[in-house]
C-alpha cells in the first residue's frame, strides 16, 4: 500500500467517528449552596446566622464562634468624634457590630434585606443579622452603607443561571430541547478556541479531562479570561470589526492605535470608555492611538459616522446617507443631524511624499526619512471652531434646503421606544459637539449601545447573535429571543460594560456548555440555542492552533512592538519645516547614520525581514522562522497579513468593510492543508507536537499524543488500532500528523 493510500486509510477513520457520540461528563455544578439559618437566643439578643456558601466552610455557625473583636470603651458611637474621609474615597464597608449586650463582630457590610444586614467576617463567614437587636448605630451604618455602596456583586453561577432560564423557555415555547452536556474533551478545546484562540496542547488537555475537581470547568474559564491568549484573540475580533489596517496609506502607519487597543485589552477596559475614547480623541496619530479610529475614514466624515452607528449601535443607517432608508424607520435628514456632531472635527491625513521631496531636494536630509517623520505627524484629529456640515447640495426633500448648514439632533427611535428623553443637551459651542455625541452613544440607557455589544459577544461565542444580523437592530422583536437579548443588555449594564466578566458570565451557562449543534436552516425558524453552533475555525484561530502544534503555548510570549518607532517620530510642537529637520537632524545623530537609505528609512540597516516585520520589532527574543513563515500568532503579525498567507487563504478580512472575515471553505485551503508549508512546518523535526510524541515509551502513547494535540480527544479503539497497523506497514508519525491535521474534526469547533 503507498503512503498516500495509507493517509487516506487513517483519515476515513478519523472523520468517520463523530465526537458527539463519545461519552459526555456529567453537567457541571452551577448553583450555589442554600444558605441555612438557626437562631440562637444569646441574653437580650436575637440574631440570625448563615452558613457560608463558600468552599471550606460548610458548618452552621453561631455568635459565640464568630470572631471577637477586643474589648472597647462603652462610649457611645454618637460621641466619638467624626474622621474626616478622602474626598473621593467612598467609606470603607468594615464595621464593628454590636447587639447591645456588649457582644461584637468584626465584619463587611454586604447588603440589606429588609430588616436583616448581611455582612461578611474576615474568614468568609457569611451571616444576616436583625436590626432590631443591634444598637441604633449599627442601623445607622448599613443604611448609609446601603446609599453609598452598590449593590454585592451577583454570583457567576447565579448570572449563568438566569440566561439559561431565558434560554430553556425559549425552547419550551417552541416545544424543543436543550442539547445534551457537552464532554469534558469537547468543552476543554472550545473553551481554549473561544477564548484565547488556540487549541490546547496535549498536556492541557489531559490535565482538564483527568482531573477530578468539581469546579473545574469554571477554573479554567476564569484562568483563560487572565491570560496572553485572551488578549490576543480580543484582538483579532475587535480587528475585523474596526477595520484595524497597519497602513493608512500616504505613508501613515497606525502601529500607535493597534498598540493602544492591545493596552486597552490587556488593562480590561469598560468597552463604554473604550469607545468614548474613539470618538473624542485628538491630536497626532506619532503620539495618540485612540485618533486612529476618525482617521481610518480621514475626510469622509459621513462614511465614518454611517461606520460608527452600524457597529457601535447596530443601526442600519448606510441608505440614509443618500436618501430617506426604504426599510428602516431612518431619514436622511437625521443621519445628517446626527453627522453634525462631528461637523467641526477635522480629521485629515495630509500627503507626506510631495512635500517631503520638495523639502529634500533643499536639504541633505534623504526622502525617506521626511516621510517617516511628516507622514505621522501630517495625520492628525483637531476641533473646529466652526460646525461645517452642510446638506447635500442635492439634497431633495422639503424639510430643509440643499446646501444648508444641518443644526446637530440626537437621533429617536422606533415609534413605540422611549425617544431619547435622557439624551444630553446640544451644546452650543462647536468644539463640545463630538464629546456630547460621545455621552449619549456610550450611555446605559441609550436604547442600543449596550444590547449592541451584547448581541455581538453573543454571536462570538455561540456563533449566530440573538438578533441577526448584528448591524441592523432598528426592530428588536425581529430576534430569536427577545426577552434573552433584552436580559442580557441588562447583564451588560449591570457588570458596567465589562465585556470580560460578561464574557465569563455567558461561558459558564449550561447553554454554552451542550453539545454543539449543526448549522440550522433558519428558514425553517429561528436558532434557540439549544447549544452553540458546530463552526469552523476562525482564520485566525487555525493559524494559531497550527502554532500551538508547532512551538506550544509559548508563542505567547512573542509581542510585536512597533509604536517606539512612530512615538519616537513625534514633533512636540506645530509641525512646519523648522521642526521637521530638527527631527530629522534628531533621529539621524540618535541612529549614528547620515540619514541616508540605510539608516532610518526601514529598508536596510541590517534588519532582518520577516514576513513584512523586522526581527528587532518583537519584544525580547523573535518569534522562530519555518521557510517564509513568521511563527507568532496573528495578533502580533502584519494587519492584516499579506493576500498570499494562510490567514488571508482561510478568510481574514482585508479590513476594508467592517466584519467581513470568511468562514466558507474553498479549494485553495485544502491545498494549503494537504500540500503548502503549513503542512511541512508541523511534520518538521522543529514541530513541538512531534518531540511531545517522540517521548512517548510506546507507539499506543505516541499516537494518543497526537490525538490529544490535535482534536482534543484520545482515540478510539478502532483508530489506535489502525494507525498501528498502518505503523507496521511503514507510515510514520509525520504522516499521522498530516492525516489529523487534514481531517474535518481538527479544524471545526464542537
Amino acid at each position: 500500500m503507498r503512503a498516500a493510500e495509507k493517509r487516506n486509510v487513517l483519515i476515513r477513520v478519523a472523520n468517520a467517528v463523530p465526537s458527539r457520540q463519545r461519552e459526555c461528563a456529567p453537567p457541571i455544578l452551577t448553583a450555589m449552596l442554600p444558605i441555612r439559618f438557626r437562631t440562637f437566643l444569646t441574653g437580650l439578643a436575637v440574631l440570625t446566622l448563615a452558613a457560608a456558601a463558600v468552599a471550606g466552610q460548610g458548618k452552621k455557625r453561631r455568635l459565640d464562634d464568630a470572631p471577637v473583636a477586643p474589648p472597647t470603651p462603652a462610649t457611645p458611637p454618637a460621641e466619638e468624634p467624626a474622621q474626616p474621609a478622602a474626598p473621593a474615597a467612598p467609606p470603607s464597608p468594615w464595621h464593628v457590630w454590636s447587639d447591645g449586650g456588649g457582644r461584637k463582630i468584626e465584619a463587611e457590610y454586604r447588603g440589606l434585606d429588609g430588616n436583616l444586614v448581611l455582612v461578611r467576617a474576615r474568614d468568609g463567614s457569611s451571616y444576616r443579622l436583625d436590626l432590631a437587636k443591634l444598637v441604633p448605630a449599627d442601623g445607622e451604618f448599613a443604611r448609609l452603607m446601603q446609599k453609598t455602596l452598590p449593590p454585592p456583586p451577583v454570583p457567576i453561577a447565579t448570572a449563568a443561571a438566569k440566561i439559561d432560564a431565558l434560554v430553556l423557555a425559549g425552547l419550551t415555547k417552541a416545544g424543543q430541547q436543550p442539547n445534551a452536556p457537552a464532554s469534558d474533551e469537547q468543552l476543554v478545546r472550545r473553551l481554549y478556541l473561544d477564548i484565547v484562540g488556540r487549541i490546547p496542547t496535549a498536556a492541557e488537555t489531559a490535565a482538564f479531562v483527568d482531573s477530578k475537581a468539581s469546579d473545574k470547568r469554571p477554573k479554567l474559564i476564569d484562568q483563560l479570561l487572565t491570560s496572553e491568549g485572551y488578549n490576543s484573540q480580543m484582538f483579532n475580533w475587535l480587528a475585523d470589526m474596526l477595520r484595524i489596517t497597519d497602513d493608512y496609506g500616504r505613508g501613515v502607519k497606525t502601529y500607535v492605535y493597534e498598540e493602544w487597543i492591545k493596552d486597552q485589552i490587556a488593562e480590561n477596559r469598560p468597552w463604554d470608555g473604550f469607545v468614548h475614547d474613539l470618538m473624542t480623541a485628538e491630536g497626532r496619530l506619532s503620539n495618540s492611538g485612540p485618533v486612529g479610529y476618525l482617521l481610518r475614514d480621514r475626510n469622509m466624515p459621513l462614511d465614518n459616522l454611517s461606520n460608527t452607528v452600524t457597529t457601535f449601535l447596530g443601526a442600519n443607517v448606510a441608505c440614509a446617507q443618500c436618501h430617506n432608508h426604504p426599510l428602516a424607520p431612518w431619514t436622511q435628514r437625521e443621519f445628517f443631524e446626527l453627522a453634525s456632531f462631528f461637523g467641526a472635527t477635522d480629521a485629515t491625513a495630509v500627503k507626506a511624499n510631495g512635500q517631503a521631496k520638495r523639502l529634500a531636494k533643499k536639504t541633505d536630509v534623504d526622502q525617506k526619512v521626511l516621510i517617516k517623520i511628516m507622514a505621522p505627524n501630517l495625520a492628525d484629529v483637531d476641533g473646529l471652531h466652526k460646525n461645517t456640515m452642510t446638506f447635500p447640495k442635492d439634497y431633495k426633500y422639503p424639510d430643509a434646503k440643499p446646501g444648508a448648514a444641518v443644526p446637530p439632533k440626537f437621533i429617536e427611535w422606533a415609534q413605540d421606544e422611549t425617544k431619547n428623553t435622557t439624551a444630553p443637551p446640544v451644546p452650543q459651542k462647536p468644539e463640545e459637539l463630538r464629546k456630547a455625541f460621545a455621552d449619549w452613544l456610550t450611555r446605559k440607557d441609550n436604547p442600543r449601545f449596550a444590547t449592541a455589544i451584547a448581541n455581538r459577544l453573543w454571536q462570538r461565542v455561540f456563533g449566530l447573535a440573538v438578533q441577526e444580523p448584528v448591524t441592523d437592530l432598528d426592530d428588536l422583536s425581529k430576534g430569536s429571543n427577545p426577552p434573552l437579548l433584552a436580559h442580557l443588555t441588562e447583564e451588560m449594564k449591570r457588570v458596567n460594560f465589562d465585556i470580560r466578566e460578561f464574557q465569563r458570565i455567558v461561558f459558564n451557562t449550561q447553554a454554552y456548555q451542550r453539545q454543539a449543534s449543526i448549522t440550522p436552516d433558519l428558514g425553517k425558524g429561528p436558532y434557540l440555542f439549544p447549544g452553540p453552533l458546530l463552526r469552523r475555525m476562525t482564520a485566525e484561530q487555525a493559524w494559531d492552533s497550527v502554532l500551538t502544534l508547532v512551538v506550544g503555548p509559548e508563542l505567547d510570549k512573542f509581542k510585536l512592538r512597533r509604536a517606539d518607532e512612530i512615538t519616537r517620530m513625534n514633533i512636540p510642537g506645530p509641525v512646519n519645516q523648522e521642526s521637521i529637520l530638527a527631527k530629522a537632524k534628531e533621529i539621524i545623530e540618535g541612529d549614528g547614520t547620515t540619514g541616508g537609505k540605510k539608516g532610518v528609512s526601514g529598508k536596510g540597516g541590517g534588519k532582518k525581514r520577516m514576513g513584512g516585520v523586522n526581527a528587532e520589532d518583537y519584544d525580547g527574543v523573535p518569534p522562530p522562522r519555518f521557510e517564509n513563515l513568521t511563527l507568532a500568532r496573528a495578533s502580533e503579525l502584519p494587519q492584516p497579513a499579506k493576500e498570499a498567507h494562510f490567514l488571508r487563504a482561510f478568510g481574514q478580512s482585508d479590513r476594508q468593510i467592517a466584519d467581513t472575515e470568511s468562514r466558507e471553505g474553498s479549494v485553495p485551503q485544502v491545498l494549503t492543508m494537504m500540500n503548502g508549508e503549513i503542512q511541512r512546518c508541523i511534520a518538521s523535526a522543529q514541530s513541538m507536537v512531534l518531540k511531545d510524541a517522540a517521548k512517548q515509551k510506546t507507539p499506543e502513547l505516541q499516537v494518543e499524543s497526537l490525538y490529544f494535540s490535535f482534536l482534543g480527544r484520545r482515540p478510539t479503539i478502532m483508530e489506535t488500532q489502525t494507525a498501528r497497523r498502518v505503523f507496521g506497514e511503514g507510515l510514520k508519525l509525520p504522516d499521522l500528523t498530516w492525516v489529523l491535521f487534514n481531517s474535518r474534526e481538527f479544524i471545526f469547533i464542537q
